[in-house]
């Protein structure tokens, strides 16, 4: 069937004859990251906890979400654009998953604590209104996070970082599920907490959670099995959080484990009081490294004397922690209110003996970091778009976007030119995934042509080599 000529210089004409070309050219490199990391023995332990009989179909599954994930697709029926690419298909040597394929596949992710598929009635009464509840992991999630850690321990053996600064936030993806519950702003979804390696650039641990179990809750927990997730060369622990983890219990055991940390503190009415009384002269300039602001003047300042009556504060052998005040105006609001109300207070608490400016700055990094992660996940990858009414379906579904995510990070650092270093996936997706390729056949033997003129042509065949050359951290 042909179509007329349009406004521009060309006809359409449909054919029924498939060729061996593709719009993907590049994006294979993906899946020969991954069989290099993921050996046998990490898919045998998946398909066991997901009761497959062989090893290979769920590789091709995970392959194929991952690789959707990667070109842009949200929804589990894009699957079938990928799976219309003749060349594509040539390529990797196996046809991609169906949407009804990778359906079941994370449909059997819905699992208890011992593996066994959750009935409805089991699943309503884990996930149910006004009453907060982390879900314990099936096999299965579990497996998957060996796989994630698989990817962030070879990051870590091929750029070794003597330092871990985990940022933990939760963020919250909506969703309009029958079973989601709504979160403490009003979003119906649920509410992941996360904790994002900032020297590696990396997610190392995410629990996801119903929509009301508050960030606050469980923190120790989740600390405990955050920094347990690290490398065993990590020699320095640190934290960066907002005011959820402003917990006696949590913050004293990241203090017992030698964690410095820099929290966000609530404002309880002792210690705004003890704010209140702040000397004008003890507040020094909280200033901006570039610039100061000139909508905004911020300072800061020692709380003196501010003991809460927490047990770590009173041990005889170490020192209380530390308090730092912080006070933010507009610098337009002098000519409204009074100088007593101008000022909007907050505060910082820490056991580290940094100075205060210094502390705050790199405190207020965590915003450029698990934030911004945050997004990339929600918005660049598929996190955002949730595939299940079934919360174990949708767990798998964002710790897949997780490690899509880290795969990334890996290439880019090991595999591709500086200049797409700090390139996000849609970015990486237009510059480089995205090439068109003819793939041919002879002497037994497929080949990819790609036009030498294309943008980083050379560099696709330097990434090949340098993922060839990776040693996993784990044993295949």
């Amino acid at each position: 069937m042909a179509v007329a000529q349009g406004v521009l210089p060309f006809k359409v004409e449909l054919t029924d004859s498939p060729e061996a070309l593709t719009a993907w050219a590049r994006l294979p490199v993906v899946v020969e990251l991954m069989r290099k990391l993921f050996g046998r023995r990490l898919y045998r332990a998946l398909s066991r906890a997901l009761g497959y009989k062989r090893w290979r179909t769920v590789r091709r599954h995970l392959e194929s979400v991952v690789l959707l994930v990667l070109s842009g697709g949200e929804h589990l029926r894009d699957l079938d654009v990928l799976r219309a690419d003749q060349g594509l298909r040539v390529l990797l040597g196996f046809k991609l998953s169906s949407p009804t394929q990778a359906k079941d596949f994370l449909y059997r992710f819905h699992q208890d604590a011992d593996g066994r598929w959750l009935t409805p009635e089991q699943d309503q009464h884990l996930s149910h209104k006004g009453d907060a509840n982390v879900r314990a992991e099936g096999p299965a999630l579990s497996a998957l996070e060996t796989m994630v850690r698989a990817v962030f321990e070879t990051m870590q053996s091929i750029r070794p970082s003597s330092r871990a600064t985990l940022d933990v936030d939760a963020t919250i993806v909506e969703a309009h599920k029958k079973t989601a519950l709504r979160a403490y702003e009003g979003t119906v979804g649920y509410q992941p907490q996360m904790a994002w390696w900032a020297e590696q650039g990396l997610w190392v641990c995410d629990e996801f959670r119903d929509g009301n179990v508050p960030a606050a809750f469980e923190v120790q927990r989740y600390l405990e099995r955050a920094f347990g997730a690290l490398p065993g060369d990590v020699r320095e622990r640190r934290l960066r959080a907002d005011s959820a983890f402003y917990d006696e219990r949590a913050l004293s055991w990241a203090n017992e484990h030698c964690i410095a940390f820099a929290v966000s503190a609530d404002m309880s009415h002792s210690l705004s009081q003890h704010i209140q009384v702040i000397g004008e002269t003890e507040y020094k300039p909280y200033r901006n490294l570039a610039h100061d602001d000139p909508h905004e003047e911020r300072q800061w300042a020692e709380v003196p004397d501010f003991v809460p009556g927490w047990n770590i504060n009173r041990n005889k052998d170490g020192q209380p922690l530390r308090y730092i005040a912080i006070r933010v105006r507009s610098r337009q609001r002098e000519l409204l209110e009074s100088e007593r109300e101008q000022w909007r207070h907050f505060a910082v608490v820490t056991n580290m003996d940094w100075e205060g400016e210094r502390l705050l700055r790199w405190h207020r990094e965590k915003q450029g970091t698990v934030e911004h992660a945050h997004g990339v996940v929600k918005n660049d990858l598929g996190g955002g778009v949730l595939p299940s009414g079934r919360f174990g379906a949708n767990a798998a579904w964002w710790r897949l976007n997780v490690l899509a995510h880290n795969l990334l990070e890996l290439l880019k650092r090991q595999a591709l030119p500086d200049e797409l270093g700090s390139a996000r996936p849609q970015t990486l997706r237009f510059r480089f995934f995205q090439a068109a390729g003819r793939v041919v056949r002879h002497a037994r033997r497929w080949t990819l042509k790609l036009f030498a003129g294309l943008p980083w042509a050379k560099a696709f065949i330097e990434a090949r080599r340098c993922v060839l050359q990776l040693t996993p951290a784990l044993s295949p």
